[in-house]
């Protein structure tokens, strides 16, 4: 059966592909924007959705849709991908010495013989940031890697030595819970 990532991100793509499983890529264009009257878990469960209906809605035949969202969380802050370096520096700042949660949702598709299967879910993390100066805040941003992370940094990569502590899926705060989804492909795929 045919399984596709509906996902343009790099992370998505790598962590899927240590489940070992032959699958494609495609964008999904669906909507991102957020219904104020719902909660961070909501929207991010509605975008995850969202993005693999759209890809789904583009397919045909057989097939596993592999769609996700995450979402950087403190308080009743909210901090998506950064617009530009001044948005990536103000976010880092509020990060700043301080615990946030990340949260990815996933949604799964299983089309067979014209059947719809649906199986969602997510995780959450707690991370906690080092205490930043603002000489390492823009060494940082002169990286270019915060640029289309949410909350402006990517926990794999340079920014990882700004990490006092995690609680919680690593994976997830890389952009896929490939623990869960790993368990259910094991009872959907024949």
């Amino acid at each position: 059966m045919k399984i596709i990532l509906a996902s343009k991100s790099p992370r998505r793509r790598e962590l899927l592909d240590r489940l070992g499983y032959d699958f494609e890529v495609m964008e999904s264009n669906c909507d991102e924007t957020w219904n104020k009257d719902l909660s961070p878990l909501e929207n991010c469960t509605n975008i995850s959705y969202e993005k693999g209906l759209n890809v789904l809605k583009r397919t045909s035949g057989d097939r596993i849709i592999i769609s996700s969202d995450t979402i950087v969380v403190m308080g009743d802050k909210v901090f998506g991908k950064p617009k530009d370096r001044l948005d990536a520096y103000s976010m880092l700042n509020e990060l700043n010495n301080k615990t946030h949660e990340v949260i990815t949702t996933f949604h799964i598709f299983k089309v067979e013989n014209d059947n719809v299967e649906e199986y969602q879910d997510y995780s959450k993390a707690k991370v906690m940031v080092d205490k930043l100066s603002n000489e390492e805040i823009n060494n940082y941003l002169d990286t270019n890697e915060a640029y289309d992370k949410a909350g402006s940094y990517a926990i794999q990569g340079i920014f990882s030595k700004h990490i006092k502590e995690i609680q919680g899926d690593y994976y997830a705060i890389m952009g896929l819970s490939i623990n869960k989804i790993y368990n259910i492909m094991k009872k959907i795929i024949k």
